[in-house]
């Protein structure tokens, strides 16, 4: 995948059908910049214009994930990527992008991950997490913030109302088993093997059905503000209005029983 610009606070690697965008500010230990949400925002138009990108892996350089927002000033925006991004360089329009993109997103995270670079990795599909992880938001106990970037929105439909009030309030740190026993999180795995569980699930999804997982990712984003009625009613129509290629060879390769070939298409 070529971009039409040259990144400085993200590295991005494209191979295999997955593309790994990592943060890359490791003297400010991946702190989260303007530029970097722009950066991030134009990388990701891209790969969801590319039929050659099936999944999308975000993780951090360095110690850790991400901290949060550089507290020392988040910069200006350089004004090509202004042309370039689909929806608003703020941390909603990332988060929009991420949850509407047809294709899924893993978030490797290592080390840490604290206030809004935990909401980035909310907003992604999966979440693999290392056993030395340690996830916090002291942002309302700890610095007296507005917290606006998604953590209400994305912690109670996670773990529910009282385990978040708990958590967003009282800031208290959460470790890697904690996290997946309250469903904030996809899985966990030793620190020295998060590269390889992650690299296993990313191919996993790069020989996938990709256009079948983002009807479904989308199904599942839509449908959690639905009650059955109106969710059905909404999914009713899209077997003829949405087309997967990949359905026939799906059924084909089970009627042969052999492997299917899926194209993403």
């Amino acid at each position: 995948m070529t971009l039409d610009f040259q990144p400085e606070h993200i590295v991005v690697n494209d191979a295999d059908g997955i593309l790994s965008i990592s943060l890359n500010r490791p003297e400010k230990r991946n702190a989260i910049t303007s530029q970097m949400i722009a950066e991030m925002i134009c990388t990701l138009d891209h790969a969801s214009n590319d039929p050659g990108v099936r999944v999308i892996v975000v993780k951090g350089t360095g110690k850790g994930f991400c901290p949060g927002d550089d507290l020392g000033g988040m910069g200006d925006v350089p004004s090509p990527l202004l042309q370039y991004a689909s929806v608003p360089i703020t941390h909603a329009g990332l988060q929009q992008l991420i949850r509407e993109l047809p294709k899924p997103v893993i978030a490797a995270v290592h080390g840490y991950a604290f206030g809004v670079g935990l909401d980035l990795a909310m907003a992604c599909d999966f979440r693999i997490v290392s056993d030395d992880i340690v996830l916090q938001d002291q942002r309302v106990m700890a610095r007296g913030m507005h917290a606006l970037t998604g953590c209400a929105w994305f912690h109670p439909r996670v773990m529910g109302i009282t385990r978040a009030m708990a958590f967003l309030v009282l800031g208290e740190p959460m470790d890697a088993e904690t996290a997946v026993n309250v469903g904030m999180v996809t899985s966990r795995c030793p620190a020295d093997a998060l590269a390889e569980t992650t690299d296993q699930l990313a191919h996993r999804l790069a020989g996938a059905p990709t256009k079948a997982i983002g009807l479904m990712k989308h199904q599942i984003h839509t449908g959690i503000e639905m009650d059955h009625p109106e969710f059905m009613s909404y999914v009713a129509p899209l077997m003829q209005s949405v087309t997967i290629r990949d359905r026939e060879e799906g059924i084909a390769a089970f009627l042969e029983k052999r492997p299917p070939q899926f194209t993403g298409e």
